[in-house]
């Protein structure tokens, strides 16, 4: 399983990152979570099902958009963004910001995606 270097990610994220894991097919690592959230009951087996799920449909999205190789989504809620990178097949990375924390969400993608092109 691969790994991403969380003390890049909280500087760049200045304050508001939430959580971060990473993934294979196998299973989800949380590798950091901030207090506050992790007092929240997770659903993490679900969630990596998702994750995987989305890998899944990595080359229906790459024919539909036909820009390149996909690399991340992001979907924004309430009180969290959160972007799932991937990083080769059926593995990657998923953080999570506060919403409205003005966070370039490019660069943390770019952060993710560099660790898992080692």
């Amino acid at each position: 399983m691969s790994t991403v270097p969380v003390e890049r990610l909280e500087a760049e994220a200045n304050g508001s990152l939430r959580a971060v894991a990473v993934y294979d097919r196998d299973g989800l690592d949380i590798i950091f979570e901030r207090d506050d959230v992790a007092q929240k009951e997770t659903a993490i087996d679900r969630i990596h099902e998702e994750l995987v799920l989305q890998e899944v449909g990595r080359e229906y999205l790459e024919n539909l958009f036909q820009v390149g190789r996909w690399h991340c989504t992001m979907h924004r809620f309430e009180r969290a963004i959160c972007l799932h990178a991937a990083n080769g097949e059926f593995s990657g990375a998923f953080v999570s910001v506060d919403s409205g924390a003005n966070v370039n969400l490019e660069r943390l993608a770019d952060i993710c995606h560099d660790a898992g092109a080692r």
